[in-house]
């Protein structure tokens, strides 16, 4: 590549005619982002090759669309394995949705698995928005500290993963299945600094809240309220895994904190 040349980075992967937002195309994932090839849509994985091999980069970017991966807000995985469909939220509002096809075929034997992992690691290692970075300075300012943490837990009848901070609650969106909830909560309390746990996350502050009940203590089920009005039902799923033999004790304590009393 030259000097001149749009630095993407190597290409990690890609795919042949899969589906974005109902639309035929290639699509070829570089450390950067990803590349939307329309105009190859009937393509297969040699004349692809081809493609990248003998058009130089600038090119490609004035004839495709290119989405880089600082544009990327959310992203989550609808239909995993083969064939793979994911939903991509962009600044500005935008949603891609990228559906591989039965008649799909990618560069590499497991450049599915390879994108899916990718987008799935964004939430722990893409840009933060300004007022979440904002948030997460505060956060480690206040030296954070994580207490525990519960897996698939119920907020509003919406599944989250919920992080127990000293400062205030952590509700994760789009957590996986309960089967390995307690492997994917040690792997991220082991990973990612508190910090940054708020800064890509849904975070509630116990200063927020105004009131708070605790309505059942086994399964733990509360309600918060908040400054802004919005209440919060929190229910301990029904399939749980927690991260310490404790976690119960510290979200009653975490309720507690904030004005609740344990039912006798």
């Amino acid at each position: 590549m030259s000097q001149d040349e749009p630095e993407l980075g190597q290409v990690l992967g890609g795919f042949t005619d899969v589906k974005v937002n109902g639309v035929r195309n290639d699509v070829v994932v570089y450390e950067a982002g990803l590349l939307l090839l329309a105009d190859h849509s009937h393509s297969d994985p040699k004349r692809l090759r081809q493609v990248l091999e003998a058009t130089p980069v600038r090119e490609l970017l004035r004839r495709n669309r290119f989405v880089g991966f600082t544009d990327f807000t959310h992203a989550r995985i609808l239909k995993a394995g083969t064939p793979f469909k994911v939903a991509i939220d962009l600044a500005g509002g935008e949603q891609l949705e990228i559906a591989e096809r039965w008649t799909s075929t990618s560069l590499g034997k497991d450049d599915g698995k390879l994108l899916q992992d990718l987008l799935g690691d964004l939430r722990n290692t893409g840009p933060m928005p300004d007022a979440a970075a904002a948030e997460a300075a505060r956060t480690w300012a206040e030296d954070a500290v994580i207490l525990d943490a519960m897996s698939n837990v119920k907020v509003n009848g919406i599944d989250y993963d919920l992080v127990i901070l000293d400062i205030g609650l952590v509700f994760i969106a789009d957590p996986g299945g309960f089967e390995h909830g307690r492997r994917r909560l040690a792997a991220l309390v082991q990973t990612t600094a508190p910090h940054e746990i708020v800064g890509r996350n849904w975070l509630v502050r116990y200063e927020q809240v105004v009131d708070a009940r605790i309505t059942r203590s086994v399964p733990v089920t509360g309600e918060l309220e908040l400054y802004d009005g919005l209440r919060l039902a929190i229910t301990e799923g029904r399939f749980i895994q927690s991260l310490t033999d404790d976690t119960r004790d510290v979200l009653r304590a975490a309720l507690c904190s904030v004005g609740a009393t344990i039912p006798i």
